[in-house]
């Protein structure tokens, strides 16, 4: 199984550094990349960052709702977090395993 990226050039670079299968860099075409990666059948994780995510916020909950796989964590980028949202990796390990961290 694979891990996928989705942010801009120094979060893709930082993964890619690190191993991770399939790196998507920029916001041209967010939907259909998405798209592209959660079809992919050997993508268990993917890693994708907060501001790219708040553009595609509906496809994303639809996908969380309907699969298992792959696993979607939204990370800071470069500039740090957004202010005001939630921490989605503290929400899938209270989901996990039923305690706040």
């Amino acid at each position: 199984m694979k891990i996928a990226v989705i942010g801009d050039e120094d979060t893709a670079a930082l993964f890619k550094f690190a191993g991770a299968g399939k790196i998507i860099v920029g916001d041209e075409d967010i939907e259909k990349k998405f798209d592209e990666v959660v079809e992919d059948g050997e993508v268990a994780i993917l890693i994708i960052t907060e501001r790219m995510a708040d553009k595609i916020a509906r496809k994303i909950e639809k996908i969380k709702l309907q699969r298992e796989l792959p696993i979607i964590v939204e990370i800071p980028d470069k500039r740090g977090k957004v202010e005001g949202r939630e921490d989605s990796v503290e929400k899938l390990i209270k989901r996990a395993v039923g305690v706040e961290v």
